[in-house]
């Protein structure tokens, strides 16, 4: 399972099963303890206050909120959510958490299309959109909520 660190942002890859026999995980970069879905320490963070977004990627989740304000997306692996295809851009997009919203920006050159229940897709290029309610996009390509490719997101209020 792929963990990113709350403190550093670093990846890394963790035994689920393991963590849940053992002590809990450090990062590999800081050493801080990681928050791992599902435990006790996660479930205290995450009744803070204040929205977050859950974004779904293959096998990996991640939470966005004031604690964490931002993510990268890319094909590098300096992001924090790293896509391999041809069509997405080394630093193809960003969301960040601001004045208790979340806001998609694209740096790419192919675009990322956008899906929000509810409303008409788009193709956000050189721009920024705020993420509503909850929707899948795709780096580089349309997708379909099955696609391997879509990065599903859910905006979720306290």
């Amino acid at each position: 399972m792929i963990v990113f660190c709350e403190e550093c942002g670093s990846r890394n890859i963790v035994d689920k099963e393991a963590a849940k026999e053992g002590a809990a995980p450090r990062c590999d970069s800081c050493k801080t303890i990681l928050l791992l879905h599902g435990s006790p320490l996660s479930a205290s963070i995450s009744q803070k206050k204040g929205p977050r977004l859950e974004l779904k990627f293959q096998d990996i989740a991640m939470e966005i909120s004031q604690a964490r304000p931002s993510i990268t997306m890319g094909r590098q692996s300096h992001n924090n959510l790293v896509v391999e295809d041809t069509r997405v851009s080394r630093s193809h997009s960003r969301i960040v958490y601001r004045q208790d919203e979340f806001v998609l920006i694209d740096h790419s050159t192919n675009g990322t299309y956008v899906f929000i229940k509810g409303e008409k897709g788009m193709n956000l290029k050189q721009n920024e959109l705020l993420l509503q309610g909850s929707g899948i996009f795709g780096l580089g390509r349309k997708v379909a909520p099955d696609s391997p490719e879509a990065i599903h997101f859910k905006v979720m209020s306290s």
